[in-house]
């Protein structure tokens, strides 16, 4: 015989119970009275035994054997209640349940549902006292657990809360039972009783447990305790982990929480990438979390990859505070760091002030910077770094006391390429002398600096006073396009070529030579030529007849000079064959005869040089021109056009009896 309970009035008062299942008793809201089960015999004892293992074997999902006993069940009675609910809890579990009948079947076990619950409803939509005694005959929390399921998936309020005040949660063994009350427990915010699901994770699936506490649990310390101890269980897998960075990387909890999980997983040996804890977490908490989720990475070494993540994490990042901390949990874990040169220019290309850029300089040489990677650094940053000229003249100068001397092709790729520093770059050259250099390296940087035009005048003549200052010499071939430049002042090139010769400089054979023929007669430079004439020095036709006819040296040196030029021109004077204008003519003549006609020195000059000619080359006067193409002798053309004659070229004639040769 089967037993049943009239227990859902107290028999008082009338008021409602409510059931103490440690006491197994029925205690009134209204009154407190305490009420026991009051037995009747009532016939069903068999079927109810049916139908509970049928929930039972529902519940940790033999679902053969539920099936078998429902089959019996119905046998004996398949208008009973309890069949009814077997059938219903029977079907919702199969469809829901992955694998656990064809997807073909799963609508028509739906619709059997449908079917078999309006069967219960027509019953009674309230829960009957026949009804009441099935459930209290059933006493296992797993048969609970899975009505719980069951009535909350059909909305059916009354039953599921009716059914759930008879749950233990300790007493919960099957895991899929478990599962169904933990996933109802959490939707509805009961958190007291997650706790008691949780106390016993044997009888629970921890991945499931896990992904619903990380998804529904409140933001709170009690969280990241309830997440320790799942993954303490060793239960998790690498499905789980991805489950764990979903959540770090999507939900709204506080950083707070994160990083206590974090830290969680990472202590009981759930690996988090460092890669993605950098690229999802630390953009999104605070610095002092961060230090802490860092610190626990870095109490275990780590790899090559991950401290480098970690480091470029912390020189890319624009929060100094932050860049510092992640510097400091380095150090502080003993972890070997080799900067790369990459990661030091990378950071020196950031946009920051100068007072963290030192900063930080400062924190990151305190570790091992791979072979050259500071002068790297140091060159990257003084020739290509685009910083704000307010930022370079700062940064520049602390860079080169972290190098003992400057790379040759450092100094020589900012002297001459490098323009960002405008009217800031001699002071940063001068600093670049000042660190010591040794200037037998750069023996043509001058040469190639003055013929560059890369800086504006008033920076190039300040730069190149800095460079000859700090004793460089000049490459002879440059020295000597500079000397025969036409753009320099003459006394700045005066300057400049004694400052060189003072250094060592060294003027080739030909640069007088040059400088005759190369600069504009008008800018002919007395001084300048005789520093540049050497005891070397020779000349050819064209630098002889320019310096004779073009050029205004002092009255005192002009007959000497030419003399000497005269003397040391290669194809010798009297052969040198002139063609020039005179009173609009075009004539070709001998270099005596064209001086004649066009000297501009002095009366006095005019006539050593031509006595010179006649005395000592024995060079003719009275020789034969060409005068638009025809021949004449020299004293037939001067008479023809002695009005055009100037006073010295007229008294010339007078003195050495042009006028009275004969023909």
């Amino acid at each position: 015989m089967g037993v049943s309970y009239v227990t859902r009035k107290c028999n008082q008062c009338a008021g409602r119970l409510e059931y103490l299942k440690d006491k197994k008793i029925w205690r009134c809201l209204y009154c407190g009275a305490e009420i026991e089960r009051q037995e009747q015999y009532d016939g069903l004892f068999t079927i109810k035994n049916v139908v509970r293992q049928s929930l039972l074997d529902v519940s940790y999902r033999r679902l053969d054997s539920a099936l078998k006993n429902i089959i019996e069940a119905e046998k004996i009675d398949s208008h009973y209640i309890g069949t009814i609910i077997a059938k219903i809890v029977y079907e919702m579990i199969c469809a829901i349940t992955p694998g656990a009948c064809h997807e073909s079947d799963v609508r028509n076990l739906l619709m059997q549902l449908r079917k078999n619950y309006e069967a219960l409803q027509n019953i009674s939509k309230t829960i009957t006292e026949e009804e009441e005694a099935l459930y209290e005959y059933l006493e296992e929390s797993d048969i609970y657990a899975t009505l719980v399921l069951v009535y909350d998936s059909l909305s059916d309020v009354v039953r599921r809360d009716f059914v759930f005040q008879l749950v233990d949660t300790k007493q919960i063994y099957s895991k899929d039972a478990n599962g169904n009350l933990f996933t109802y427990v959490l939707k509805n915010e009961n958190f007291e009783l997650v706790n008691g699901l949780l106390s016993n994770p044997d009888n629970i699936d921890v991945s499931m447990a896990f992904s619903e506490i990380l998804k529904r649990y409140p933001d709170n310390a009690n969280k990241v305790e309830i997440i320790k101890n799942l993954i303490k269980t060793k239960q998790l897998n690498y499905d789980d982990k991805a489950v764990l960075e979903k959540y770090l990387s999507s939900s709204e909890d506080s950083s707070d929480i994160k990083a206590g999980i974090i830290i969680a997983a990472l202590e009981n040996g759930m690996d988090v990438s460092l890669d993605f804890t950098v690229k999802n977490i630390f953009p999104k908490i605070e610095e002092d979390k961060i230090k802490d989720v860092f610190l626990t990475y870095c109490s275990k070494k780590l790899s090559d990859a991950d401290i480098m993540l970690a480091f470029d994490y912390a020189c890319e990042c624009k929060n100094t505070n932050m860049a510092l901390c992640i510097f400091d949990c380095l150090k502080k874990g003993n972890q070997f760091v080799v900067v790369p040169s990459k990661t030091l220019i990378a950071f020196l290309s950031s946009e920051r002030s100068a007072e963290d850029k030192i900063k930080l300089v400062e924190k990151i040489l305190e570790f091992k910077v791979e072979g050259k990677g500071i002068e790297a650094a140091v060159t990257d940053y003084l020739c290509y770094n685009e910083d704000p000229i307010n930022i370079r003249e700062n940064v520049i100068p602390h860079l080169f006391k972290k190098v003992s001397i400057l790379p040759t092709n450092t100094v020589q790729n900012y002297i001459l390429r490098c323009e960002k520093d405008g009217e800031k770059k001699p002071e940063i050259v001068k600093a670049i002398f000042k660190n010591g250099i040794n200037t037998s390296f750069f023996n043509d940087l001058l040469s190639k600096y003055i013929n560059s035009s890369i800086d504006s005048e008033k920076v190039k003549a300040e730069i190149t006073n800095i460079l000859t200052e700090g004793g460089l010499k000049i490459d002879p071939d440059y020295f000597e396009e500079y000397i025969c430049s036409q753009d320099k002042n003459p006394e700045d090139k005066i300057y400049f070529v004694k400052k060189m010769l003072s250094n060592g400089s060294k003027v080739k054979s030909k640069t007088a030579n040059n400088y005759l023929i190369k600069n504009d007669p008008n800018n002919f430079s007395s001084e300048l030529f005789s520093l540049i004439f050497t005891p070397a020095s020779s000349f050819d036709s064209k630098a002889t007849e320019r310096y004779l006819l073009l050029c205004k040296d002092r009255d005192a040196i002009k007959a000497q000079n030419f003399v000497t030029i005269a003397e040391r021109c290669l194809n010798g004077v009297d052969s040198i064959v002139c063609q020039i204008k005179h009173g609009g003519n075009d004539i070709s003549c001998n270099l005596l005869q064209a001086y004649i006609l066009l000297s501009n020195d002095s009366q006095g000059v005019t006539n050593e040089i031509v006595k010179w000619f006649v005395n000592k080359k024995r060079m003719k006067i009275n020789a034969e021109i060409v005068c638009f193409g025809r021949k004449m002798k020299f004293r037939k053309y001067v008479v023809e056009n002695k009005t055009k004659l100037s006073n010295v070229s007229d008294s010339v004639c007078e003195q050495f009896k042009v006028y009275s040769m004969l023909f």
